[in-house]
């Protein structure tokens, strides 16, 4: 008896259905339950060349390349990926469209090339430490590109295990600096647990990135928020006190309260995209909420006669650290 043929619909049908059954669910359905779309939106978890590990809604796994028109894509972003089928017939996941931000947290790089560092966050997690020395100009950049997001800042000041009794002075002056102006500050150690669940209720329910030096500990808390992850941790080069890069690109991973922590590479300065003096002024917040106060509506805030910022200066209502920063930064703009 002859085999019936089938027609190029049922074909399509077949093939189809074939094609899903190696997919997740949540992938090989859509929004409406049907089984024919081969299309949905993924999280990023990591970034690595031409390819990245993406998260479906229930946290499946998947291996995605990458088409060329998507432009840079970071951690954090949403993308639209579908599946095909590779030459021995096996699944193959190709990032196909890049879903709109909310945020995304850029620096500048190389020949003032603008880097993404990772997107659709909810707070910036600044670790610093004063060992080898102190710098707080680092923390105000950061502190601009957050206020510029939008999302919230938390300071962290790390490694307070190390600390000898001069830079338990600094740390005091420094955390008393920044809660002035309005942010959280929390000390930690991972050594001592000091602060770590403080931490954690701070990541509950919102997308974080940990940033920050080389070596001041960022790999070390994530670890100690998440003991069954497998992270690497690196140490302090004795030589120059610096940090080694032990996290090489920036790597989602999901807390235990419903919050997000993504992991950044350390850096050994950063610089953020700063695209007026406005935006740098929005920076600092406590230098913003005084914004066109002055005699002169051009006022420099250096010299000019009826500058309202340097009253606040000497007045101790704006820190004179925080103003050079504010300055330095224009200078380099």
């Amino acid at each position: 008896m002859a085999k019936r043929r089938l027609s190029r619909q049922q074909q399509r049908r077949i093939a189809s259905n074939q094609q899903n059954k190696c997919l997740p669910d949540t992938v090989a359905k859509n929004k409406t339950g049907s089984n024919q779309a081969d299309t949905i939106n993924v999280r990023i978890i990591s970034h690595h060349g031409k390819q990245i590990i993406a998260e479906t809604d229930n946290q499946q796994q998947i291996k995605c390349k990458i088409r060329q028109h998507l432009g840079n894509i970071t951690c954090g972003d949403y993308v639209a990926v579908e599946q095909t089928l590779d030459t021995e017939n096996k699944p193959c996941y190709i990032a196909v469209a890049l879903q709109p931000r909310y945020n995304l947290l850029e620096k500048t790089g190389f020949a003032g090339i603008k880097k993404p560092v990772a997107a659709n966050i909810d707070q910036v997690i600044i670790v610093y430490t004063p060992l080898p020395q102190a710098n707080t100009y680092l923390i105000d950049r950061y502190l601009v590109a957050t206020e510029n997001l939008p999302a919230k800042a938390l300071l962290v000041i790390n490694k307070t295990d190390l600390f000898d009794r001069d830079s338990r002075q600094t740390i005091i002056q420094i955390k008393k600096l920044y809660e002035d102006i309005g942010y959280p500050v929390i000390t930690t150690s991972v050594k001592n647990h000091e602060g770590i669940d403080e931490l954690n209720m701070a990541l509950k329910n919102k997308t974080s990135i940990l940033v920050g030096l080389s070596g001041v500990g960022k790999s070390s808390l994530v670890k100690t928020l998440l003991p069954e992850q497998n992270i690497r941790i690196g140490e302090t080069s004795t030589a120059t006190g610096e940090g080694k890069h032990t996290t090489t690109v920036s790597a989602l991973y999901h807390l235990h309260n419903k919050g997000i922590i993504i992991d950044s590479p350390g850096v050994r300065d950063f610089t953020p995209v700063n695209k007026s003096i406005q935006s740098i002024t929005r920076g600092f917040v406590e230098i913003q909420q005084y914004s066109g106060q002055c005699r002169f509506s051009n006022c420099n805030h250096s010299n000019e006669p009826g500058c309202i910022i340097k009253k606040k200066i000497q007045e101790n209502s704006i820190s004179s650290q925080r103003f050079n920063s504010y300055q330095q930064m224009k200078k380099e703009l």
